[in-house]
């Protein structure tokens, strides 16, 4: 048995609540990090997925990289969303959890490189920049002092805002516990699905094509073969790859996977 936390970005889209089903039918946990402007849209599938026990947290109003924004632009993105989930636990009659928050696309404001160059050891650079390649589909970018301290200043920001960080158990890949991707506000990942690479604008560029592809990359992956670690796992919901993700998830419990409850 493997022990991994689900998390989920970019929802919530129109397949939202039978998502929610699928996990809880399976009592799978799950935190869904979800985007200001698709709640808005869809406050009631939100409330849904609340009242079967799942945590929602803020992805940003417009899912837009945070090294192309203004301080004041990303603070306003925080915020607004961040008054979404507010009102929505509100209606939901649940107390909220706590705030919890991801970055989209993962820019932390650096633009794509997980943590500042000098605490990146050089065996560590392997699973960065995997991460960052075949998981995450970009190249790696060296950041400089101006995006480290852009980054420096969001994560301020959110902890004035009072977030916090979502404490995952048991993770002990030294690339991941032994730089600050382990301690850092925002939650990052120490494995992508790549499901987003089957979507109709991204299909056959990756070097994925097909639901096997990405079945393969979690057989062979390297860190998932480390069952002494949690590992905390990225996927996606959007519509067009439903049939995907669930795929995904099931293969994972297929696996001997065991998700576990953020605590």
């Amino acid at each position: 048995m493997v022990k991994a936390y689900l998390t989920i970005d970019d929802g919530p889209s129109e397949k939202f609540e039978s998502f929610v089903d699928f996990l809880h039918e399976r009592k799978i946990p799950a935190v869904f990090f979800n985007r200001g402007d698709y709640m808005e849209e869809r406050p009631d599938a939100v409330i849904y997925g609340i009242r079967k026990g799942f945590i929602m947290a803020n992805h940003t109003y417009s899912h837009r990289r945070a090294s192309k924004l203004l301080l004041e632009q990303m603070e306003e993105e925080i915020t607004r969303t961040d008054k979404i989930l507010d009102n929505l636990y509100a209606r939901a009659g649940v107390e909220r959890p706590g705030k919890y928050f991801r970055f989209p696309y993962m820019d932390r404001g650096m633009g794509p490189f997980f943590v500042e160059p000098h605490d990146l050891k050089s065996e560590h650079e392997p699973a960065h920049f995997d991460l960052l390649g075949a998981g995450l589909g970009h190249k790696p970018v060296v950041p400089g002092m101006c995006e480290i301290d852009r980054k420096r200043k969001i994560q301020m920001l959110l902890e004035n805002h009072g977030y916090e960080a979502l404490r995952c158990p048991g993770v002990t890949l030294p690339w991941y516990a032994d730089t600050e991707m382990s301690h850092a506000i925002d939650l990052l990942c120490t494995f992508s699905t790549s499901d987003w690479a089957l979507l109709d604008r991204h299909k056959d560029k990756h070097g994925f094509s097909v639901i096997d592809d990405l079945k393969t990359k979690i057989d062979h992956d390297e860190g998932l073969k480390d069952k002494t670690s949690a590992h905390i796992i990225l996927a996606h919901e959007q519509s067009e790859i439903y049939d995907v993700t669930t795929a995904l998830v099931d293969h994972f419990l297929k696996r001997g996977f065991e998700f576990q409850d953020f605590k």
